[in-house]
């Protein structure tokens, strides 16, 4: 009886089964052909865009953004994980391998449909400061040229692996003479081997001061500063030696500025805040022009010159703009405001601290004295096609874009004054801005993705977050680069289900959103 029923509940059952197996096979079936589908609807749609070098954005990126492309180690030829990738003279270089191992560059050119490898070159383990220089990178004692990835040349002495980029008094006193690290300055960024990325040089030479490594009867000098040529040989020589917190000898500390007609502002003070200025060096040859002495802080750097703020000479209480060439002599001192009248000019010599500038070709520019000073007095920028500037009293980024306030979007959905990073890149016609969020104190998200907004109005037009990543930066203004992170639970995911980025995707394009 009791087994007459059990076969009863079994045949029974049977159907229930078979349909719940039924319907897992077709939720699979649907599943697998979603996931095709998704697939197929997000393949990169290739590049196609004029291949024009610049550091803004096009503003066809107003209709969103579009995946051109995805390459992987393997699409590469190379192994080991992606440590770092710039653009230099027009070529993008990238370098693959693990840290203490020896290396691989990669020349890719990125101008066609899809990047083409153009070459490929081992280096041996490069822990040490690598440097972006004109057509060339500098990697591991060798320069060598993007074009073809030939090594052009071997360097005599190899770069220092310690290295600072700024001197100050408590790397001074804290350190002991064996603990003391190189200073490097290029002119561009700051040199830190730790980052494995690529230092961009903007100076004829690299300046590196070695400290002394022997007691001073041997050396006669706390730091040897040498100029290194881009083929690795040496341009010239100083020593420096310290009284206290000064610097004796011929030479100084080159500040971290862009140089103007090859000359750069020296000081001889390791304080920071209260550094001074006393001499200007020509990079090329090592020649130090002796100046009258300026505070740092107050010099700015024009295309002509430098200028700083100063009094009439037959007047002190008359405030100047005055006007320095190159190499520190004064040229001229043009009278600013008119105190007796209490008016002032619109703009004051230290507001272009927080200005900056590109042209067409989306060069970051900088103004003559001439018009610095029309400048000062007109509240304008007329010598460049997009200017960004920011607020004095907040020195967190850039509130205002061709002379109009840039907005945000609040919570409640209404607009209000923004202030976004300086990182933000503009459009080349000043019509957007592709930027982290604006600052909000009440914003909760510790790593938000680069957004795409409308300028003036900040009306959020796209998000990179909408082709799978965080932050991309222009190499073509019609394309963006990015090395995606798809190790998070969210991107295994968005990867299983065929949204960007692809699993072993280490580099994607970004283009603007085709129509349709």
């Amino acid at each position: 009886m009791n087994l007459t029923k059990k076969l009863t509940s079994l045949r029974e059952a049977l159907p229930t089964v078979l349909r719940r197996l039924a319907i897992a096979l077709a939720v699979a079936l649907v599943s697998a052909l979603a996931v095709g589908a998704s697939w197929r609807a997000h393949r990169p749609v290739g590049y196609s865009g004029d291949a024009h070098t610049s550091s803004l954005i096009s503003p066809d990126f107003a209709s969103g953004f579009d995946v051109a492309w995805e390459v992987t180690a393997s699409d590469l030829g190379v192994g080991g994980s992606l440590r770092a990738y710039e653009e230099v003279d027009g070529c993008l270089v990238a370098l693959f391998g693990e840290k203490g191992q020896p290396s691989t560059l990669v020349g890719l050119d990125l101008s066609g449909e899809n990047p083409s490898v153009l070459w490929r070159r081992e280096v041996t383990s490069a822990d040490g400061p690598m440097f972006a220089w004109g057509d060339s990178v500098v990697v591991a004692g060798q320069t060598i040229r993007v074009a073809d990835g030939e090594v052009t040349a071997t360097w005599e002495m190899p770069l220092p692996t310690s290295v600072i980029s700024r001197f100050s008094d408590s790397d001074y006193s804290r350190f002991s003479d064996s603990d003391k690290k190189a200073f490097i300055n290029v002119g561009g960024d700051q040199v830190d081997p730790s980052s494995a990325s690529f230092s961009r040089v903007t100076w004829p030479v690299i300046v590196v001061c070695y400290p002394r490594d022997k007691p001073y009867g041997v050396q006669d000098f706390d730091y040897l500063c040498l100029g290194w040529n881009k083929d690795g040989t040496e341009a010239w020589r100083y020593k420096m030696t310290f009284s206290r917190y000064d610097l004796q000898g011929p030479g100084g500390i080159p500040l971290p500025v862009t140089a103007v007609d090859g000359y750069v502002p020296v000081s001889r003070n390791l304080g920071y805040e209260e550094r001074q200025v006393g001499a200007f060096l020509h990079l090329a040859d090592g020649v130090l022009v002796e100046s009258a002495t300026y505070n740092a802080d107050a010099l700015v750097p024009v295309a002509d010159g430098w200028l700083l703020g100063g009094a009439m000479p037959d007047d002190p209480q008359q405030r100047a703009l005055v006007t320095l060439a190159p190499d520190g002599t004064e040229v001229s001192r043009t009278r600013l405001g008119y105190p007796l009248m209490n008016v002032d000019p619109l703009m004051k010599l230290s507001d272009l601290d927080f200005v900056k500038c590109w042209d067409e070709d989306g060069n970051v520019v900088r103004p003559t004295s001439e018009q610095v000073a029309s400048a000062l007095t007109s509240g304008e920028f007329p010598w460049t096609s997009v200017c960004v500037q920011g607020d004095q009293h907040s020195e967190k980024g850039f509130s205002m874009l061709n002379g109009h306030r840039l907005m945000a979007t609040n919570g409640a959905g209404g607009a209000e004054n923004g202030t976004y990073p300086e990182s933000l890149i503009p459009a080349t016609d000043g019509s957007l801005i592709l930027s982290l969020p604006p600052e909000d104190k009440d914003s909760t998200d510790k790593n938000p993705p680069m957004n795409l907004y409308a300028a003036p109005s900040g009306i959020q037009l796209a998000s990179l977050e909408n082709v799978g990543v965080r932050y991309a930066q222009p190499f073509y203004e019609d394309l963006l680069i990015t090395s995606p992170f798809s190790d998070s639970p969210g991107a295994i995911l968005r990867s299983f289900l065929g949204f960007y980025p692809h699993p072993d995707t280490v580099l994607m394009g970004i283009t603007p959103k085709r129509a349709g």
